[in-house]
């Protein structure tokens, strides 16, 4: 029997194209950073997970010349960054690849996106465990680099160990929202928890 796909060419898959970004992604961060401020015109911005690069696309039109954005993936960027703008093509988890960002960054950052999905295996305990064990990794990270007042971003798959995982986010940050933006497939079961004013 043949594999069943998903139908990736909706309206938004569509719209992507036309109008010349990378992913269906960048309408997910557009709505996230209409609702959350993420991209001032002076922000510092760390990108997890940046490929191919809707959100990275988003992000530098919204934070103009005057902004910092520094993106890590272990795939390739498909979009090129400005000039005051950084990608590395790294395993983000690797000591060297998160020195990286300290070092053209020394200063503390105003948010921590994450896009970042583990090598998705069909079992569905260990697709959540994986999710949730990668967000960790980016919490820990997040919480060595943001200055007071901060956010952190990060897409998640629902699983036994979210409730935990709120429960820590909670202890750094004063609020915390769950959304699922517009432009997620409707098979998918993802959803973005956003944590705003890091508490240090």
């Amino acid at each position: 029997m043949a594999k069943r796909s998903f139908h990736r060419k909706d309206r938004f898959y569509l719209k992507a194209k036309k109008e010349g970004y990378a992913a269906r992604s960048a309408y997910k961060i557009q709505e996230l950073d209409d609702r959350f401020k993420m991209f001032k015109k002076s922000s510092r911005v760390v990108e997890l997970g940046a490929a191919p690069g809707g959100w990275f696309q988003v992000a530098q039109e919204r934070m103009g010349p005057k902004g910092k954005l520094l993106a890590v993936d272990l795939l390739p960027l498909k979009v090129s960054p400005n000039h005051q703008n950084e990608f590395l093509q790294d395993d983000f988890t690797k000591e060297s690849t998160q020195d990286w960002i300290r070092e053209r960054c020394p200063q503390a950052v105003d948010w921590v996106i994450s896009d970042m999905s583990p090598n998705i295996s069909g079992i569905k305990f260990r697709d959540e465990f994986a999710s949730y064990d990668l967000n960790r990794k980016a919490f820990v990270f997040a919480c060595s680099v943001l200055k007071k007042g901060g956010g952190f971003l990060c897409k998640i798959f629902p699983g036994p160990e979210v409730e935990e995982f709120r429960k820590e986010l909670k202890t750094k940050f004063k609020k915390m929202h769950s959304v699922v933006p517009e432009a997620t497939r409707k098979s998918s079961t993802e959803f973005y928890l956003i944590c705003l004013d890091y508490q240090d």
